[in-house]
């Protein structure tokens, strides 16, 4: 976690950018649009920004010291194609591959998911392999740097990945695994150490597919490939991390792919991972705070216009955007829902489906939720984010690489 000192200096820096850049609002993000205050977990409000500015990414990835040139701002980590590549986005709003960078070489290009874990440690399980592998991030340059011991043993057919809201447990699944692997976190080397019972089984788990930890970091939900399959859900041990399955454990609740509210007590599904099930609909649960049960809330499943199977909710918590397909399985134009926090209950944004964005799929947020970070059919796009409305907007030139690869952002 980033020390005091540090936020200090962040805000130093945002201040100097600000004002050596010209033409900011109130706020100044930039190249993106939306300012406001990031924390750990994101950004609870803000105004729409100036294109001139570029963004500025909650104190994360960099450094740069002195004087007034660009800082960093995220850092994205992708597979390319048996190593990993790193790209990083500045305070100017140019996004482009990292250099020098020493690409780590992966025994297997057979890669489904990556993490990073508290801003500072890269995890990639190896399929095939039944390893993570994990490094280290040098937030003033991107590089990486192999964590001692790694690769660590997964002893699970390793293909999907998470972590708790803290940092303070790696769960480790897979679509042909029936068991998850835990281990807990060294906050300040990356080290992993696997928990002990683990890996953890269940008699209700076939495929540990779709991992993701509410966000107070006390369950552990896992989707099973197929919207038939029911949920399986585990407390998870506060001091060990050790998984224990709740009672009612699994539900019958029509979806395969989770993403959970990283900042409030909704579990968010939708029917698979691949937009043939013709489902246009996004269910919303509400999570019991003490056993962790999932019901679903008045209203949901909430429609869409074409089919998802794939979220990204704001770390706020308060938007939500489904990437989808049409009836013939093709990407189409992603849309976005506003997520009310008393009730659970979506409702479509202004300007969704955003149709004047180039079309993209499998997004995620650094930090601040200033930017998504998008791959599109040439590469990747990032998307500004304006924090108060939802709305999108795209100003920084795309980054070309590889398509439909497995990728991770940290600010």
């Amino acid at each position: 976690m980033r020390t005091e000192c540090r936020i200090l200096l962040f805000f130093l820096l945002l201040i100097a950018v600000c004002v050596f850049l010209s033409g900011c609002n109130s706020g100044c993000p930039g190249a993106l649009s939306g300012s406001g205050s990031g924390t750990g977990s994101g950004s609870s409000s803000s105004t729409t920004g100036s294109s001139t500015c570029g963004t500025t990414g909650g104190g994360g990835g960099g450094g740069g010291g002195g004087g007034g040139g660009p800082t960093t701002a995220a850092l994205l980590y992708y597979l390319s194609p048996s190593n990993i590549q790193g790209a990083s986005l500045n305070s100017a709003g140019v996004f482009a591959n990292l250099s020098p960078f020493t690409a780590p070489t992966l025994p297997t290009s057979s890669i489904n998911s990556m993490v990073i874990v508290n801003q500072r440690f890269l995890y990639v399980p190896a399929g095939g392999f039944s390893e993570v592998l994990a490094f280290s991030i040098n937030q003033n340059t991107g590089a990486l740097a192999t964590i001692s011991g790694s690769p660590y043993v997964a002893q699970v057919s390793d293909d999907t990945v998470t972590s708790d809201p803290a940092g303070r447990f790696l769960f480790v699944g897979g679509r042909l695994s029936s068991s998850i692997s835990v281990y807990q976190i060294n906050a300040s080397t990356g080290a992993l150490t696997l928990v002990a019972g683990s890996p953890f089984q269940s008699f209700n788990v076939v495929f540990a597919d779709s991992l993701t930890v509410d966000s107070t970091g006390q369950f552990l939900y896992v989707g099973q490939t197929f919207s038939s399959n029911p949920v399986a859900v585990f407390s998870i041990n506060q001091s060990t991390g050790a998984l224990t399955e709740i009672g009612g454990s699994p539900f019958p609740l029509g979806v395969a792919v989770l993403q959970a509210d990283p900042s409030g007590p909704y579990l968010l599904g939708v029917a698979d991972a691949t937009g043939a099930s013709g489902d246009q609909s996004v269910h919303v649960f509400s999570i019991d705070a003490k056993t962790g049960a999932p019901t679903e809330v008045a209203g949901s499943p909430f429609p869409t216009v074409s089919t998802p199977f794939a979220l990204a909710i704001h770390p706020s918590g308060n938007f939500v955007y489904p990437s989808v397909a049409d009836s013939s399985d093709v990407i189409t134009s992603l849309e976005g829902y506003q997520l009310n926090a008393s009730s659970g209950a979506l409702t479509p944004l202004s300007g969704s489906p955003f149709t004047s964005l180039p079309v993209v799929a499998y997004c995620q947020f650094e930090q601040t939720g200033l930017a998504a970070f998008c791959l599109n059919a040439s590469g990747f796009s990032v998307l500004g984010v304006n924090t108060s409305t939802g709305g999108l907007t795209h100003t920084v030139t795309d980054l070309a690489g590889p398509t439909n690869v497995p990728f991770a952002v940290t600010d």
